[in-house]
């Protein structure tokens, strides 16, 4: 076989395996806005180069037809491949947003390897696979010491806030009244902004309605916050939009 097929093969197929993997991530472990808002762009830049780029690179520098250590120079290729792959692959599973957790004022996406599963009390909130995060709530518990000791222990030693501890989830049951004392007020923002005035009037076109019939409320990720958008009918999430949620953060913002 010729060294550049040898390279076009490798190429085609590390590619192919690649697409999978980016279609299962982005299609069932981060659902929009979630790969977004969670980041892992780093451990993906990786893995494409290694598996992409690398890997298919390094066969058409040492493949030789009649080469003594052809099998064995290959295999170490493949195999580092995989390795790889596999290691960014558990890295991203792990980091993959398991929860949507709403929380007084806001959701808050929780990664898998931040919530402990052995303590949740629900059998809704259980499950061993599916697409996307759960929604939750976090409740705070009844008992008024609890409560305070939870308070101090988030504000003075660092401890999780609620949207982390699974002992306090239970299912999303929206109370709409709530949900429209805590609504962001877009209008504002974007009276302050003109890229998300942008933003938000392109979602109202496609989404169809007015401003005044939907929820917004903060949702935050590990590298970003976004707005997520809800039915002011049931209090369901419906969309999302790319834009940062708190308005104290733009200029001319009192």
């Amino acid at each position: 076989m010729p060294r550049p097929r040898a390279f076009a093969i490798h190429l085609i197929v590390s590619a192919t395996i690649f697409l999978i993997f980016l279609g299962i991530m982005f299609f069932v472990w981060y659902p929009s806005p979630y790969f977004e808002i969670n980041g892992g762009w780093n451990v993906l830049r990786i893995l494409a180069g290694v598996d992409v780029v690398l890997g298919p690179l390094l066969t058409l520098i040492v493949f030789k037809p009649d080469k003594p250590s052809l099998k064995f120079d290959m295999s170490m290729i493949v195999l580092a491949q995989l390795v790889a792959l596999l290691y960014g692959a558990t890295i991203i599973y792990q980091q993959r947003p398991a929860f949507t957790v709403f929380g007084v004022d806001r959701f808050s996406s929780v990664a898998a390897k931040e919530v402990d599963f052995e303590k949740l009390k629900f059998p809704e909130l259980q499950r061993i696979a599916g697409i996307g995060p759960l929604l939750a709530q976090a409740r705070p518990p009844d008992d008024p010491k609890l409560r305070r000791d939870i308070m101090f222990g988030v504000l003075m030693e660092g401890q999780k806030d609620l949207e982390f501890r699974a002992e306090f989830y239970e299912p999303y049951r929206p109370e709409l009244e709530h949900l429209r004392a805590r609504s962001v007020d877009l209008a504002k923002i974007a009276a302050l902004d003109a890229q998300a005035k942008q933003a938000i009037d392109a979602f109202l076109k496609h989404q169809g309605g007015r401003l005044e019939d939907y929820f917004y409320l903060p949702l935050r990720g590990k590298n970003k916050d976004i707005v997520m958008v809800l039915s002011s009918n049931d209090g369901m999430p419906v969309g999302y939009i790319s834009i940062n949620p708190w308005i104290s953060d733009y200029t001319g913002a009192r």
